[in-house]
């Protein structure tokens, strides 16, 4: 009674027209800004690196900018270096381009199949199958590229060199597949349903209507997954580095060794060749062509996808429907307008009745249309069988040849200077350490980064840029946050190479990844829960503290998982930073430390013999990426399993 007569809820309510602004919420906005602008200083950074190195390079006597874009070939080393970077070019096309044209086929095949022919209990199965294949780090594909594949092409191809371009790009072709698979059934998807049931309805097959209606509706869709799975094979590091070779040459033979632009960087951080040469500077100019590339690809799908995701990309002319049925039932339509209507209306209401079912000659077209439509449904199925029988044989070769040399010892002893004394203790504590640093650089800042695009941002040309900042970030190959990591935190602000500089490199490069997964996490959560906490009188913090962020605490958490699995696999981005063999576990931020796809690297790089701890190491990898993803799994369907709305 007392707080009604005195009024107390109603003090603690707003008054009408006036917005209660503490210094807090001040401050927490003036932090939510600043957390979104790192995405920008990141990619100052990357540019200011980059253009740094490069100036550097071309003051060397020995190096000519004209020749650096216009030369033909690629000598860094020796009395008389020449630096031309037309073969690096050349060969980095070459294996995208082979890529392309293998993944294109097989992911826009299977992505088909997916949407518009596979039952649903079907779909659920397969699509988590293709997406497993994006799990799978690179320097896996790359051992694998080397080991199992290479033999085979040597075998099928006596003129194949033990380097070549070949037995890359097959293995690119599937570790780029779910890209174009997972944007691809997207776009299919996002076809509305009125024009299949359309063409349906006027005669036409599901194969015809998907290939002839919802395919053209959807082109810019899977252009979009074309060009970013061209941006991920123009980035790619390790295939390369193992499995494609070191020589550079103007050739389009993939049978013989090339040298893509990011292996020649990768050869840089290997110790192959001495730091504060021509030839390791070049590295950042070679770096630098590769950003602009990789930045035009990306800024191009980037557009197609926010598209897509806006619902533009499937709208059509007014007359965009029926110039497509004409077409489809062209010969139909022809062919009944060929027989001459007989006059007498008595009998022409019979005529038409009998035009309605198909004669002997339409018979056999519409058995051919049908028989057509088939072969295309067996065919796009086959895309899918093709991936899951790659991945089989990729893990059962991988845990036939690796399971032998799996114990304790193996697992938990100090590695010793025999073959048979190799341990892994010192990288599974060195990913470990890796894998909680990175989280803790990492998270804050990109949930702040996602709560102020979600919840506070308005749409300003601040924003858009941000977020064409952050979305290019993603697009960055992982070597040059390698390069970034070095030039910065390991030279500029002398950490040296350390966990700490190890651990920052990884948190730039999954930052954008935390940023979308979390802003999509905030965006499921109902907008009724943020009118009814704010009609009871709550502050937009509070709202967003008490009411926002729990809801979404499951999808901030999994994205998290997910970006965490990827930072745990990657190898480029701490090749420059980590080492290739220590004794003991790092003890502090401070110390040196080796990770398990830098040991991988290094076994795959020695003699045979290695080959076995190499594929031993995998296994463990792969364990713990399993286990990752299964407790984001988990944590999904639990989340969803509670939810009431």
């Amino acid at each position: 009674m007392d707080i009604i007569a005195g009024g107390s809820l109603r003090d603690r309510r707003p008054p009408i027209g006036r917005k209660v602004s503490p210094i807090s919420e001040k401050v927490i906005h003036g932090l939510l800004i600043t957390a979104s602008s790192v995405s920008f200083f990141i990619t100052a950074a990357i540019i200011c690196t980059l253009v740094d190195g490069s100036i550097r390079f071309f003051s060397f006597n020995e190096v000519r900018m004209f020749g650096f874009f216009f030369g033909t070939e690629w000598v860094p080393s020796g009395q008389d270096p020449r630096f031309g970077i037309a073969p690096l070019v050349l060969g980095t096309f070459l294996v995208a381009g082979g890529t392309i044209s293998i993944s294109g086929t097989v992911g826009i095949g299977a992505a088909l199949f997916l949407s518009e022919f596979a039952p649903l209990k079907l779909r659920s199965i397969l699509k988590p199958v293709v997406e497993l294949l994006a799990g799978i780090p690179s320097i896996v594909y790359g051992f694998f590229a080397l080991f199992t594949i290479g033999p085979i092409v040597r075998e099928l191809f006596p003129g194949a060199t033990y380097f070549n371009v070949l037995q890359g790009v097959v293995v690119m072709s599937f570790m780029v597949m779910p890209i174009i698979v997972s944007i691809s059934d997207d776009a299919l998807n996002a076809v509305p349903n009125y024009m299949r049931e359309a063409s349906l309805a006027l005669g036409a097959t599901r194969w015809e209507t998907s290939l002839k209606i919802v395919m053209p509706a959807a082109s810019s869709g899977i252009a979009a997954s074309i060009l970013l799975g061209l941006a991920r094979a123009i980035g790619e590091t390790m295939v390369v580095t193992l499995a494609v070779g070191s020589v550079a040459g103007l050739h389009v033979n993939p049978l013989l060794e090339a040298q893509p632009m990011t292996s020649y960087i990768a050869q840089t951080a290997t110790g192959d060749i001495p730091p504060g040469t021509p030839a390791a500077e070049a590295a950042f100019a070679v770096a630098l062509v590769l950003f602009a590339i990789t930045f035009v690809v990306n800024w191009i799908a980037g557009r197609i996808v926010i598209q897509i995701k806006k619902g533009s990309i499937v709208e059509t002319e007014p007359n965009f429907l029926e110039r497509k049925f004409r077409k489809l039932t062209s010969g139909f339509t022809d062919a009944r307008r060929k027989k001459p209507y007989v006059k007498r209306s008595s009998i022409r209401a019979m005529d038409r009745s009998r035009r309605l079912i198909p004669q002997k000659g339409e018979e056999r077209r519409l058995m051919l249309r049908h028989v057509k439509g088939n072969a295309g449904k067996v065919v796009t199925s086959l895309s899918l069988v093709i991936a899951v029988v790659f991945l089989a044989y990729l893990l059962i070769d991988v845990f036939t040849d690796g399971i032998v040399v799996i114990t304790w010892d193996f697992l938990t002893a100090e590695p010793g200077w025999r073959l048979n004394e190799l341990s892994i203790m010192p990288a599974i504590m060195g990913s470990a350490y890796l894998m909680i640093l990175t989280m803790v650089f990492a998270l804050p800042v990109s949930v702040a980064t996602a709560i102020y695009f979600n919840e506070v941002a308005r749409d300003t040309f601040y924003t858009r840029f941000i977020r064409r900042m952050i979305q290019n970030l993603a697009g960055v190959p992982s070597i040059v946050f390698g390069l970034v990591g070095l030039a910065i935190f390991v030279r500029t602000f002398n950490f040296g190479p350390n966990l700490l500089a190890g651990s920052l490199t990884l948190a730039l490069m999954i930052m954008p990844i935390i940023v979308v997964s979390s802003e999509e996490a905030l965006k499921s959560v109902p907008y009724s829960f943020r009118e009814a906490a704010r009609g009871m009188g709550a502050t937009r913090w509070q709202t967003i503290k008490h009411h926002v962020i729990p809801n979404a605490v499951p999808g901030i958490i999994t994205g998290t998982i997910l970006a965490l699995s990827r930072a745990i696999g990657e190898t480029a981005p701490i090749l420059f930073i980590g080492a290739m063999f220590s004794r003991v576990a790092p003890e502090g931020i401070f110390d040196s430390f080796v990770a398990l796809p830098l040991t991988i690297f290094f076994w795959s790089r020695q003699v045979e013999d290695y080959r076995p701890y190499a594929s031993g190491t995998i296994i463990v990898l792969l364990m713990i990426l399993l286990t990752m993803n299964a407790i984001a799994i988990f944590i999904r369907y639990r989340s969803q399993k509670k939810r009431d709305w």
